[in-house]
């Protein structure tokens, strides 16, 4: 009886192992998915700042022919 609970018990610690080993793995994958989906998002606020900045840029030299088209209607 002994010697079968100490199996029991050996084979219940492998398991254990086990799962901590398959835990540890899924901790891993999950890590690195964060950190892609994190990459991503950084990558296309990046893309969303450039446009941004060109449609500032497009904006302000609209602006400036706009201006000067005004002003010289005005006579100026």
């Amino acid at each position: 009886m002994e010697e079968a609970q100490n199996k029991w018990q050996e084979h219940v610690a492998k398991v254990k192992s086990h799962l901590q080993e398959r835990k540890g793995e899924l901790d891993v994958k999950r890590a690195e998915l964060k950190a892609d989906d994190a990459e991503g998002y950084a990558s296309y606020a990046i893309d969303f700042a450039g446009s941004a900045i060109l449609e500032a840029e497009h904006a302000a030299l609209e602006a400036v022919r706009a201006r000067m088209e005004a002003e010289a209607l005005a006579g100026r």
